[in-house]
């Protein structure tokens, strides 16, 4: 089966989640930006507000200068993950996920998986218009979509129309001539600094440069790993295999009424979320491999700070202490922390062979040769281990071979 990849892209998403909750802001300048930083800059900006030479990274009293009517909010990152996670189950009916974003500030982006799903091409692109004719009906949200072979080339595609609600759909095999003309940024390793400065020495402006380049020239100017990077991206291929699976991850966090910068009681909060995350990896008999704290500040800004754990098994005790120093690391700033969140992720499980013996001698070792043979008896079925003598007298015939 040819890969499809189907992927909606909601610009200024933040932006449309406020007028969603107030739709008098509909029509009006609106810039995000953080309440207690004492020097706050706008973190997102609506249509009208950029028309007026506001972007991301202004500072907000120059916002206000240059636009009188301006709407200044702060970021309610709440809102904005709940109806990232709504319009997840919108989509679900549709195809199974790729991947989905939970957006920070400008733009959201859900991709699905329709290979396999649809059949030929054309019932592909009904299934995409109607994802997209389900989200703007049900959140009256404007997506565009892009549709092609691999995840890089779904989002460029959906990120590079201009009508809102349309399709565009990327032949395969027609990657790199749709990518050629294209601005260089709109591959994700262009975007780093040191490689975009490195870019813009070469003249590299269109993607098309870069395919022009052989990997050789690519790693002189750039490194092994950010030449590879380059030279795979300008070809509409994807870093991974599409199908990962995900790491388990099992996570508890709070949003804190009262925000504080107060490490007391910052770590008495995050006490009781590890004996959260200890109790639901102990139902599922899992084992935390590493530990993430994560912080959200009242200026909308995040910390987070992470380490690997080398116990097989770690205690409560050993989670909630390494927690607390993840926690002093990550909320370093002195300003007021509205949500902590703590997350794990869980070790791959490992395969125990049977002890049939425990170190004894004598007959119970016997016995306890018994005693496993029915345990996997009642697991496999009667015949799933047999005496030869059972073979020698018919009793029971073995299983042909595959």
């Amino acid at each position: 089966m040819e890969p499809t990849i189907l992927h909606l892209s909601i610009d200024s998403f933040a932006i449309q989640a406020e007028r969603l909750r107030c739709p008098k802001l509909i029509g009006r300048p609106l810039a995000l930006a953080p309440a207690d930083s004492p020097r706050p800059r706008v973190l997102a900006a609506s249509r009208e507000a950029r028309a007026a030479g506001i972007k991301p990274g202004t500072p907000l009293v120059v916002a206000r200068r240059a636009c009188r009517d301006l709407i200044a909010l702060p970021p309610d990152r709440d809102l904005y993950a709940g109806l990232s996670d709504s319009i997840r189950e919108r989509l679900a009916p549709f195809a199974p996920f790729a991947e989905g974003a939970h957006p920070a500030g400008s733009t959201a982006g859900f991709a699905l998986d329709l290979t396999g799903v649809a059949r030929t091409q054309a019932e592909a692109r009904a299934r995409a218009s109607a994802a997209g004719a389900e989200v703007e009906r049900a959140f009256r949200l404007h997506p565009t979509l892009g549709m092609a072979a691999t995840k890089l080339v779904s989002r460029v595609a959906a990120g590079v129309l201009a009508p809102d609600g349309e399709l565009l759909d990327v032949p395969r095999g027609g990657e790199v001539a749709f990518l050629a003309p294209l601005a260089v940024r709109v591959l994700p390793s262009a975007r780093e600094r040191a490689v975009a400065a490195r870019l813009d020495l070469l003249n590299a402006r269109a993607v098309g440069d870069l395919q022009a380049l052989a990997i050789e020239s690519l790693r002189a100017a750039f490194g092994a790993a950010a030449a590879a990077a380059l030279w795979r991206e300008s070809r509409g291929l994807d870093a991974a295999s599409r199908r990962a699976l995900p790491t388990p991850v099992a996570a508890a966090e709070e949003t804190i009424a009262a925000e504080t910068n107060d490490l007391r009681v910052l770590g008495a909060r995050m006490a009781r979320l590890v004996v959260e995350l200890a109790g639901g990896l102990r139902a599922r008999r899992a084992e935390a491999a590493s530990l993430v704290v994560e912080v959200a500040y009242a200026d909308g800004r995040e910390g987070r700070a992470s380490t690997s754990l080398d116990r097989a098994a770690p205690t409560v005790a050993h989670l909630e202490h390494t927690a607390l120093a993840l926690l002093a690391r990550a909320a370093s700033r002195r300003v007021r922390v509205r949500r902590i969140r703590i997350e794990a992720r869980e070790r791959a499980p490992v395969g125990r062979q049977l002890d049939l013996w425990s170190g004894v001698e004598g007959p119970t070792r016997r016995d306890q040769l018994d005693e496993a043979l029915l345990t996997l008896r009642a697991r496999l079925g009667t015949a799933a281990v047999i005496p030869a003598a059972w073979m020698a007298h018919g009793l029971v015939r073995p299983s042909p071979r595959p």
